[in-house]
């Protein structure tokens, strides 16, 4: 009995570069720092991963390439602090009646059955706005 083998090609690396594990890391570690870092405008203070009580503000951008203060994002145009800083902006949103920034999780959506006439479908509100309108 005659066997053959077919080379298969090698999988594709999936590891992310160490800059966005350093990212995923210091936004878990400071998720709730990160959202009361928010600064408006898209920038956000993002606590240092190796200076302890050092922030750097960062701003994530939407039509322009996102920015950092620190050393590394002078030198190589990426650091862990925009990948936090990019989850954050990800996760979170702004209460349509506060302003507040609030986690995604935290926002209630309004839907056309709510029957609120102060707010459009979609809008979404954070739990501490909700009973104000919701009676």
């Amino acid at each position: 009995m005659a066997t053959t083998t077919v080379a298969h090609p090698a999988p594709e690396s999936t590891t992310e570069p160490g800059y966005v594990l350093r990212g995923h890391g210091l936004f878990e570690l400071h998720r709730d720092e990160l959202l009361s870092g928010y600064q408006g405008g898209g920038r956000w203070l993002v606590p240092s991963g190796t200076v302890a009580d050092r922030l750097y503000e960062v701003r994530v951008g939407v039509r322009r390439p996102s920015t950092c203060e620190c050393v590394g994002y002078q030198h190589h145009q990426h650091c862990s602090h925009v990948v936090a800083a990019k989850l954050a902006s990800k996760k979170s949103a702004l209460c349509d009646c506060c302003g507040e920034r609030h986690w995604d999780r935290e926002l209630v959506e309004v839907t056309e059955e709510d029957g609120l006439l102060s707010w459009y479908e979609g809008d979404r509100l954070c739990r501490e706005c909700v009973p104000r309108f919701w009676a």
